[in-house]
């Protein structure tokens, strides 16, 4: 059932992959999308499925801003929804989702509260204690110097891990990275490998990161989804096939898989936080075919267009959904897990190089056989002007810039 031509929405964050696989997939429906963004000539903007273009102050330097902006956008706009894919966009729709809301616009994240269950791993692994779900032995540290006591009770391996992938100070949003290897063997000094972790950082003494006892597993694993009232009404499952670097990281090339106990454990999770709308759960499989929950994030994934491939599009049913009417969702007969999506910007070409770099040349045949076993996260020969907002950075992140 196609939409009315009235239909229109807002898609911020049009520099990252699964911001233009949600605009492409909604356009299709008949959808008109705006894409949103800092600065001019992002990929999304540049996407022939999206037919209108909105500049906004950038999220990072001045959160009030463009807060304020958005809100006067939104006032002059009619859109059925506004939809965000980034951990720091839609940090900032949860944290003033009650003001914007009062334009009359559907805001796609969950209430701030719900938002801080989920995306807080102190306060998520405190609530999945009463959960029946596998997790992992977790400290929250009140300060630097309360790692004392835990590394007195601690008896594994640890990683220490930041409460949340974005922190605030002031108006300015900042992503909470570590300063080195967050791993700490079993007779390692944790309080002196912490206390370099921290560093003088301004988010980490507001917010001390956790320890976590180390889950030696096979691979990580996620199950992603839309939910409602804590139920979750739609999921798709995803592995890593090639990952990046390649001794384990992020992953170039993704696949679907079906592991109905992740599911049921998912849906546990979801039940407890009583989620609305889109989020990713991610696992650690271990040998014995058991999982760990890790993390949840509140928000879309990078593997959306994957998902959206392999029959699952969230983002049609998540309008649906912030239109208030009941989602359209097909019975629950499964999903395509023949699928493999790529990364070729930038994770595969950095995949690439580091094999090189390593002296393992035969990465190359692999490599080049994705252009013909694989979907292409950008690459489209019926929306090619996307690639050109993807170019000017890929010198820069082969040369050792960030890759997000």
């Amino acid at each position: 059932m196609g939409t009315p031509p009235q239909s229109s929405v807002l898609v911020l964050d049009s520099q990252a992959q699964n911001s233009l696989a949600l605009s492409r997939t909604l356009a299709k429906k008949g959808v008109s999308v705006t894409a949103g963004g800092n600065t001019r000539y992002l990929p999304g903007m540049l996407s022939k499925f999206t037919d209108a273009s909105y500049v906004h102050p950038n999220e990072r330097a001045d959160q009030a801003a463009f807060v304020d902006d958005l809100y006067d956008h939104l006032q002059r706009h009619d859109y059925d929804g506004v939809f965000a894919v980034t951990d720091l966009v839609t940090t900032v729709l949860a944290r003033h989702k009650a003001r914007l809301s009062e334009t009359g616009t559907p805001i796609g994240v969950e209430d701030w509260e719900t938002h801080l269950d989920a995306n807080d791993k102190g306060r998520l692994f405190e609530a999945a204690e009463d959960v029946d779900v596998p997790t992992p032995a977790t400290w929250a540290p009140d300060s630097v110097d309360d790692v004392d006591r835990v590394a007195e009770e601690r008896t594994t391996a640890v990683v220490v891990k930041p409460r949340r992938t974005t922190t605030h100070t002031g108006d300015r949003g900042h992503s909470s990275r570590l300063s080195g290897s967050n791993y700490v063997g079993v007779d390692e000094d944790l309080v002196e490998r912490y206390r370099h972790l921290v560093g003088d950082s301004e988010a980490f003494e507001a917010h001390p990161p956790l320890v976590q006892e180390y889950v030696d597993g096979v691979e990580t694993m996620a199950t992603v989804g839309l939910a409602h009232d804590g139920d979750l009404l739609t999921h798709f499952q995803h592995e890593k096939y090639r990952v990046y670097p390649p001794s384990g990281g992020i992953g170039a090339v993704r696949r679907g898989t079906w592991e109905p106990r992740m599911r049921r454990y998912t849906e546990r999770v979801v039940e407890m936080l009583g989620w609305t709308g889109p989020l990713h759960v991610e696992w650690m499989k271990t040998a014995d075919g058991d999982f760990y929950l890790l993390e949840v994030n509140g928000r879309y994934w990078g593997s959306l267009a994957l998902t959206i491939n392999s029959g699952v599009d969230v983002p049609w049913y998540h309008l649906q959904q912030l239109r208030g009417e009941t989602p359209e969702i097909p019975p629950d007969v499964g999903y395509r897990t023949d699928v493999r999506q790529r990364k070729l910007f930038y994770t595969d070409l950095l995949w690439l190089r580091e094999n090189f770099r390593e002296g393992r040349y035969s990465a190359l045949f692999p490599f080049l056989a994705s252009f013909f076993t694989t979907r292409e996260e950008f690459l489209s020969l019926s929306d090619p002007l996307p690639l050109l907002g993807v170019l000017p950075r890929t010198r820069n992140v082969l040369g050792g810039g960030s890759v997000r």
